[in-house]
């Protein structure tokens, strides 16, 4: 009698088991529903500029650079908030086949005031000087704070179509992204900043 407890209790831990890995594996399956859920997790995720499920979920060489810094700098998490902010992505389709889904991107036009931040930090100081600012709170204060309020100030949309590749990943599908789509989802932002760095 003592051991039906035992016994009951070991069940239901093995069938809750068993579904946390069905239900885990089927988010790996390269299926159209899991395609376009994780465009959803991942639109979600850039909005609030989450790292950790950006890191998860997308494979970006410009946004991993970023993302290493907010993880120690807020300046760069609120950047990529501004960045992001006013993001909508759109599936258009799915191919299951060569593993892609196109989608349609639409944000605030950011490349001329990125660009023009951009310019003015390598007309300002050499790239190692600029390096060595990244670690500076009160550089990144004031620069990046700027950098946040004109890019609040913007109207202009910008609407761009693009083709992601998509992979399995351990746990979740992952989403690479190019310079365009990179360019794409940040309003041209991204290329901007990633310009700094060359």
């Amino acid at each position: 009698m003592k051991n039906i407890p035992k016994i009951l209790l070991s069940v239901v831990l093995v069938v809750a088991l068993a579904f946390s890995f069905s239900s885990c594996s089927k988010s790996v399956e390269l299926t159209e529903e899991n395609v376009i859920e994780t465009v959803a997790v991942v639109e979600e995720s850039l909005k609030k500029f989450d790292t950790k499920k950006l890191e998860k979920y997308v494979n970006s060489s410009t946004l991993s650079t970023i993302m290493r810094y907010a993880d120690k700098h807020k300046q760069f998490k609120e950047l990529g908030k501004a960045i992001f902010s006013d993001l909508s992505i759109t599936v258009d389709d799915v191919d299951i086949k060569n593993q892609t889904v196109t989608v349609t991107v639409k944000n605030k036009d950011l490349s001329s005031v990125a660009s023009d931040f951009a310019e003015k930090l390598k007309n300002n100081y050499s790239a190692v000087q600029l390096l060595n600012k990244l670690d500076d709170d009160d550089f990144l204060d004031f620069s990046l704070n700027q950098l946040v309020e004109s890019m609040d100030a913007v109207d202009d949309e910008t609407e761009v179509t693009v083709t992601l590749n998509v992979k399995k990943g351990d746990k979740n599908l992952v989403l690479t992204f190019d310079d365009d789509s990179e360019d794409a989802v940040s309003g041209g932002a991204l290329t901007a900043i990633k310009n700094i760095y060359k």
